[in-house]
């Protein structure tokens, strides 16, 4: 009988869920890898509906880098062709009658391609592209913002099929939603009651920084770290170290530094764990008032080598099989690798 590694509770103080930090479970057999192995797709694809030359394929163009026509373009965005949230309400709409609660759900859900080349990376778009697309996110989310019906927007970054991404090009999602989602809500209710000189997210990358067990690397206005209570195994957070504007506000050096905290970030990823398929999500707090004083946004990468099963599912608790510090330590190895990026 081998002695197991003991498994550890841990809270994440920002939403008040727990995870169960299970190191014994590293030694089993798991069905996903990286994407190392992958053949390197074509710089263009007659079939893909994002590539140049196929623009009828897409909706109505909303936005487009630079302004024009025709396929001469670095950058388009466009209304998801198959939308998570209807463009209009009905005239008509019938309630269920009993306990059955139902109200149309409209919103917005936009596709942001981010390059005109099929085959690259975040990570190897250059400083200039990079800093269109935060500009382009910047942007969309400003209209989102504007529209009275729009309480929360969300981006995202689906990369590779074990990501859920339907398509190869690299490309973007906004979603506005007509509502505060409970999570979002529950992370703002905990931020405003812990919340005294500083947001609670700012205590949180300050201790961090202070304790480095967890720390990837830092600059002078952003954090890259695996959270103390990581629900998702090498999962990494790229968070502010001082109070920024809301997203839509921020300028144009906080995005530069953004960007280039997230490149390093999404390659360190890359590099140490065999380039793996991802989600980059765009944290950002509830379109109310003042919520952005409390809950600054953030970004995070959650690189796909396991899925929730039985347990996850049953009782909406992660098991995550490497302790965040052990995690961490593995990426710093990798920074060497990136120094360029």
């Amino acid at each position: 009988m081998h002695d197991v590694p003991y498994s550890e509770l841990r809270t994440d103080p920002l939403t008040g869920d727990r995870v169960i930090v299970a190191p014994g479970r590293a030694d089993r057999p798991l069905p996903l890898g990286g994407s190392a192995e992958r053949p390197r797709p074509p710089r263009s694809d007659p079939t893909c509906p994002f590539c140049p030359g196929n623009e009828a394929e897409t909706t109505t163009e909303l936005y487009r880098l630079p302004p024009g026509e025709g396929t001469g373009w670095r950058l388009r965005v466009f209304a998801n062709k198959y939308p998570a949230l209807s463009a209009s309400v009905p005239r008509e709409f019938a309630a269920p009658s009993g306990p059955w609660e139902s109200e149309p759900a409209p919103g917005r859900h936009e596709v942001i391609v981010e390059t005109r080349r099929h085959d690259l990376s975040m990570t190897e778009l250059s400083d200039s592209e990079l800093f269109e697309v935060l500009r382009t996110y910047r942007g969309r989310f400003a209209e989102a913002a504007a529209d009275p019906q729009i309480k929360h927007v969300v981006i995202f970054r689906n990369q590779g099929p074990l990501a859920n991404a339907s398509i190869f090009h690299p490309h973007s999602q906004l979603v506005g939603l007509p509502f505060v989602p409970s999570l979002v809500a529950r992370k703002l209710e905990r931020s405003r009651a812990h919340s005294t000189e500083r947001a609670t997210l700012l205590t949180l990358v300050g201790q961090e920084v202070e304790d480095s067990s967890r720390l990837i690397e830092t600059t002078d206005r952003y954090a890259t770290y695996v959270p103390y209570a990581a629900a998702h195994d090498h999962e990494v957070w790229v968070a502010p170290r001082f109070l920024p504007a809301r997203f839509d506000h921020s300028d144009d050096g906080t995005l530069q530094g953004f960007g280039v905290a997230l490149r390093r970030a999404l390659a360190v990823v890359a590099e140490g764990l065999n380039d793996p398929d991802y989600n980059f999500i765009l944290h950002t707090p509830p379109l109310l008032e003042h919520a952005e004083d409390v809950l600054p946004w953030y970004g995070q990468i959650i690189p796909r080598q396991t899925v929730a099963a039985g347990f996850e599912l049953a009782v909406g608790v992660r098991i995550v099989q490497t302790r965040p510090e052990e995690a961490a330590a593995r990426l710093r190895t990798a920074l060497s690798k990136v120094a360029g990026v």
